[in-house]
């Protein structure tokens, strides 16, 4: 099975994201809209940093840092012309980091927004292809067909196709 998991897929677009509510056994489909950030990028590790209060800090801490590297750089242009370009290369990074910071915001607000129309729950834990396929056989729903296009990295699957 380990040889199975060493193995580059081509990308195929996902249709639907898998994942586990907090303290739930059971496997939720997600569309990509309402996956949010969800647990991590979709892709099956949940991480910290792009989650919603984590953003939201980062972006309340750094937007005064940056506006403090901004007029740093405009009170030091006559006297120190280096510390200027210092002060507006660390402006300009924590400028980004706002601006992530408002993406990853956005996204997980559009997300809460989709789910609730379907009752969801935020994913919290990512379920891979196979797992969420063997899930779907046992429960099976209507809205989830068990073809290749739904679970494009479902090894089940590929070794069905094939033999």
């Amino acid at each position: 099975m380990s040889k199975n998991k060493d193995l580059k897929l081509p990308y195929v677009p996902r249709v639907m994201n898998y994942g586990y509510a907090f303290g739930s056994r059971t496997v939720y489909a997600y569309t990509e809209e309402e996956w949010g950030l969800g647990a991590g990028d979709g892709g099956g590790d949940h991480n910290t940093i792009r989650s919603f209060y984590f953003s939201l800090f980062m972006m309340i801490l750094f937007a005064p840092v940056t506006l403090g590297c901004l007029v740093l750089a405009v009170i030091t242009v006559f006297e120190l012309p280096v510390m200027t370009l210092v002060m507006l290369f660390f402006g300009a990074l924590f400028g980004f980091a706002v601006l992530q910071c408002y993406f990853n915001l956005q996204q997980e607000l559009r997300g809460r927004k989709a789910r609730k129309l379907r009752g969801l729950p935020k994913p919290w834990l990512a379920a891979g292809d196979d797992e969420a396929y063997e899930w779907f056989l046992k429960h099976p729903s209507p809205h989830i067909p068990m073809t290749l296009e739904y679970f494009p990295d479902c090894w089940i699957l590929r070794k069905q196709a094939t033999t």
